[in-house]
C-alpha cells in the first residue's frame, strides 16, 4: 500500500496510483493532494489493521515525511526498527561497520561539538544532522581550519533551514562526524523482493563540482554508467539486504566506489529520490515506470535497456539555491533562460523557492559525448537566473 505525504507528488505518480488502483492511505494529505483523481483509497484505520493481520504487506512511499506515519503506528515492529537503523545515521554505521570495521564515525550533540578535540579528527570528515535529508547541513571538513569554520558558521546554517521539514526527517540537535569515502557517488532506486533479493529500477552517477562539493544538484544515467557499474552494485546491495534483512522493501541508496571497493553512505527507507524526482526520471531513460515494478514485482532486463539509448545521457538537474540570496529576497527565477540552456530538456519541475531552499528541478537529454550544458548547470551558483527584490 502507498503512503502519500508533503512536500511534494508529481502528476507522473498521482497517474499511476490511478492506474494501478494499489490502496492509498487516505491521509489528510494524500486526500488533498490527489484531489481529482480516481484512487483506492482506505481509511487510516483500515492500513492499521490490515497491517497487524499481515506483516508481509510493503509499504511504499514518496517521501521521507511519511516515515512518522509508521513508527507511530508500528512503533515495535520490525519494520519500525528498519526504518529506524536506515534513518539515523548513527544506527545506520553501527550495523554497517559488521562489514565495513574500520570505518570511521563518531556521533555528538549540536551543543558539544565545539568540544571535540579536532587535532584528532581523521581529515578529510563529513559534518552532518544523524537525521537529515537532501544534503541540508552537510559539510566537507578538510582541516582544523576548516573545522572551526565550519562551527562557526553552522547555527546561521541551521537557522536557514529550520521548521522546512519534521523532525523525523531533518534533526539538527545531533550530528555525526565520520570520514570520507572515497570514490564516485553513484544513487540507486531500488526494491528487495520476497526473496531479499535486490532489483535495480534505476542507477544514477552523482556528478560534484569540486572535491570539496557535498551538493545534489546533477545526477546522470547512462548505457556506459549501466555497463560500469550495474554488476558490482547489485552484488553489494545483495549484502546490505542481507545485514539489514530487507525484504519487500523499497529504497533508494548512495553509494560510493573506488576501484573494487564499493562502501555505502545511505539507504533511505521506503521511498525512491526525494520530491519524486529520481524515479520519474526513470520512466524518460529507461522507459521504466518505478513505481508500478515496485508493486508488481517487475524486474528489468537490463541487458536489453542499455541498448535503447547509447548516445545520450539523461539528467537530473536539482536546482538548489546555491545564489547565496535567501528565498525571500528573490523576486523571481528565470525558468525560461534555464530550459534554454540546455540540448533537450524534458520536464521542468518548479518549486515555492519562497519556502524552500529550491527553485525546482530539470530533467534533460544531452548527448553522451558533449555535457557541456551539464557542466556549466553543474558550476553555476544559479544568479544568472535570478532577479531579486
Amino acid at each position: 500500500m502507498f503512503l502519500i505525504d508533503a512536500p511534494f507528488v508529481s502528476d507522473y505518480l498521482k497517474r499511476t496510483l490511478q492506474d494501478l488502483e494499489v490502496p492509498v492511505i487516505q491521509t489528510a494529505f494524500a486526500e488533498k493532494s490527489l484531489s481529482g483523481y480516481r484512487v483506492n483509497f482506505i481509511s487510516e484505520r483500515e492500513a492499521v489493521r490490515a497491517y497487524t493481520l499481515d506483516r508481509k504487506i510493503q509499504f511504499n512511499t514518496n517521501s521521507e515525511n511519511a516515515l512518522d506515519w509508521i513508527l507511530t503506528e508500528f512503533p515495535s515492529s520490525l519494520l519500525a526498527l528498519q526504518v529506524e537503523e536506515l534513518k539515523n545515521k548513527v544506527r545506520f554505521r553501527q550495523v554497517l561497520a559488521q562489514i565495513h570495521p574500520t570505518y570511521y564515525y563518531k556521533e555528538c550533540p549540536y551543543d558539544e561539538l565545539r568540544n571535540i578535540d579536532s587535532l584528532a579528527l581523521p581529515y578529510p570528515v563529513i559534518l552532518k544532522p544523524s537525521v537529515g535529508f537532501f544534503s541540508l547541513g552537510v559539510q566537507r571538513i578538510d582541516n582544523q581550519k576548516q573545522w572551526l569554520n565550519s562551527l562557526s558558521g553552522l547555527g546561521a546554517m541551521i537557522s536557514n533551514y529550520e521548521g522546512i521539514y519534521p523532525s523525523g526527517v531533518l534533526d539538527n540537535s545531533t550530528f555525526i562526524i565520520e570520514e570520507v569515502i572515497p570514490g564516485e557517488e553513484f544513487a540507486i532506486d531500488c526494491y528487495y523482493d520476497d526473496q531479499g533479493q535486490v532489483i535495480i529500477l534505476n542507477l544514477m552517477k552523482h556528478l560534484f563540482a569540486s572535491g570539496g562539493d557535498v551538493n545534489d544538484r546533477v545526477y546522470i544515467t547512462s548505457s556506459s554508467i549501466m555497463d560500469q557499474v550495474l554488476v558490482p552494485v547489485q552484488n553489494y546491495l545483495n549484502k546490505l539486504g542481507s545485514l539489514f534483512k530487507l525484504i519487500n522493501f523499497q529504497a533508494h541508496v548512495e553509494l560510493r566506489i573506488s576501484g573494487d571497493e564499493i562502501a555505502a553512505i545511505e539507504i533511505n527507507p521506503l521511498r525512491f529520490g526525494g520530491w519524486c524526482s529520481t524515479a520519474d526520471l526513470a520512466h524518460y531513460a529507461w522507459g521504466i515506470n518505478p513505481y508500478v515494478a515496485v508493486v508488481k514485482k517487475d524486474k528489468p532486463d537490463w541487458d536489453i535497456l542499455k541498448k535503447l539509448d547509447p548516445d545520450h545521457v539523461y539528467a537530473l538537474v536539482v536546482l538548489n539555491n546555491s545564489t547565496g540570496v535567501v528565498g525571500e529576497k528573490i523576486a523571481r527565477f528565470d525558468y525560461d533562460a534555464l530550459l534554454d540552456s540546455v540540448q533537450t530538456p524534458l520536464e521542468l519541475r518548479k518549486t515555492d523557492f519562497h519556502n524552500f531552499p529550491l527553485f525546482g528541478f530539470l530533467m534533460c537529454k544531452v548527448q553522451a559525448d558533449d555535457m557541456t550544458d551539464l557542466t556549466k548547470l553543474l558550476h553555476s551558483d544559479l544568479r544568472e537566473f535570478i532577479s531579486t527584490n
